[in-house]
């Protein structure tokens, strides 16, 4: 768990490492799970099991930081209440580095009554959510709000099984609006915040409306699936939003991008592919370019790949289990040559007082490296190192007053390829 990195929005600021190499702490009922997830010790949560959540029992998470909540295979929580007040899940708040992996979070219907989403993330900061399942959300199925910055929500699946509930007072008969982020125009301290990635997403059957709904943020949602046969609208660009929506799979959907009221900021559309959809593919505006590097496939695997591994599909907490497909990078620049394999050296090793790490690049390739400690805390990060020819890149690592241990050096060159190497700080 200690090397996972988290990938766009979220590996900036620090990255996301979660509780790193702290023993987990099993738990297999409500009132455990509240336990550790209330606990400022408590750093790693391993979920076992079907756990429902009461009435009113919504879980906070806040004021927390460096803790990992990972879902043991066939895990779930589940929420059975249709009340204003008894409704919700997992809300996050004022927390940091904080990872969701393999979590499967279950609803008991969307019905409109203002009530909670089965997880809220608000006002925080570098959280990673990967892997996790979001069904039959009653409000919604994930929200982001209130200032939340610094998010990846990444290999994550949202879908609606049960049919919508009709009479509630909120007034919408069908409520399966999946996730919104930004809670309302008048917002303005989300100006300049909510920055987000999404990759690797599927919105699947059921889904309605909101995937996402966005205001202000600066959203990159990339190679994602959207599939939900009574989709009405799918990537809505709301209030000062900006969306870079790039070799996504549109199917049988209508309103791929609804542009609402025309309010937002830009929409910028590029390979994507849209399959008997209805309504509006195109977008208006030059949206952000992502100050990170992001390995993406083209537009014609996304569907096989995403439809294979969203969810909560992981064996295993290790990141080994996840496959990083052949990809090319985006973000920094749109399109890169041919990539050939990265070779990678760090010299002298043992080292003192400075090591240098060797990377093979083509020109115009880039890298990031990062360097972790023995628990797991990254401790220095060159996020984009760019090869001006092709050859030998050297970047001088200055080790300075580090504190003498093993050290995980981590290079993600523009093709996706990881490779990690030992140093050894005397």
């Amino acid at each position: 768990m200690a090397q996972c990195t988290a990938p766009g929005w979220a590996s900036l600021n620090g990255g996301v490492t979660g509780g790193g190499s702290a023993t987990p702490t099993v738990v297999t009922n409500y009132t455990e799970l509240k336990g550790a997830l209330t606990s400022l010790t408590v750093k790693v949560v391993h979920v076992s099991g079907t756990i429902v959540i009461p009435s009113g029992g919504r879980i906070f998470l806040q004021d927390q930081s460096n803790k990992t909540i990972y879902g043991l295979p066939g895990s779930k929580l589940v929420s059975n209440d249709l009340t204003k007040d008894g409704s919700g899940i997992l809300y996050i708040k004022r927390c940091s580095n904080i990872l969701f992996r393999n979590m499967t979070l279950e609803g008991p219907g969307a019905y409109d009554t203002d009530g909670w989403d089965n997880m809220t993330i608000d006002n925080s900061t570098n959280v990673w959510v990967d892997h996790c399942e979001f069904q039959d959300g009653m409000d919604g199925n994930f929200d982001i709000k209130n200032a939340a910055d610094y998010i990846s929500v990444t290999w994550c699946k949202f879908i609606y099984n049960k049919a919508p509930i009709p009479g509630g007072p909120g007034g919408s008969n069908d409520h399966r609006f999946s996730d919104l982020f930004g809670s309302g125009d008048a917002a303005t301290t989300d100006r300049g915040k909510l920055r987000v990635t999404m990759q690797n997403c599927w919105w699947a059957q059921g889904c309605k409306a909101r995937m996402p709904r966005v205001r202000y943020g600066k959203v990159h949602i990339v190679n994602s699936l959207f599939s939900s046969t009574v989709a009405a609208q799918c990537i809505m660009a709301g209030f000062e939003s900006d969306l870079l929506v790039e070799r996504n799979v549109f199917e049988n959907v209508k309103s791929p991008i609804d542009k609402m009221d025309g309010t937002f900021t830009a929409v910028t559309t590029r390979g994507n592919i849209f399959t008997n959809t209805v309504g509006d593919t195109t977008g208006r505006g030059t949206a952000f370019t992502p100050p990170y590097i992001l390995p993406a496939i083209p537009a014609v695997n996304v569907k096989s790949k995403v439809m294979a591994g969203a969810g909560a599909t992981l064996t295993s907490p290790s990141c080994s289990t996840v496959t990083t497909a052949s990809a090319r990078s985006i973000g920094v620049e749109s399109e890169q040559p041919a990539y050939r394999e990265q070779a990678l050296s760090v010299s002298p090793n043992p080292a003192k007082d400075n090591a240098t790490i060797t990377i093979a690049l083509n020109k115009g390739e880039q890298a990031a490296v990062m360097i972790y400690d023995g628990q797991g805390n990254l401790v220095d990060t060159f996020n984009t190192h760019k090869a001006t020819v092709t050859g030998t890149q050297q970047v001088n690592y200055a080790i300075g007053s580090k504190r003498a241990g093993i050290y995980t050096v981590i290079v993600i060159n523009s093709k996706g390829t990881k490779t990690t190497f030992k140093l050894l700080v005397e």
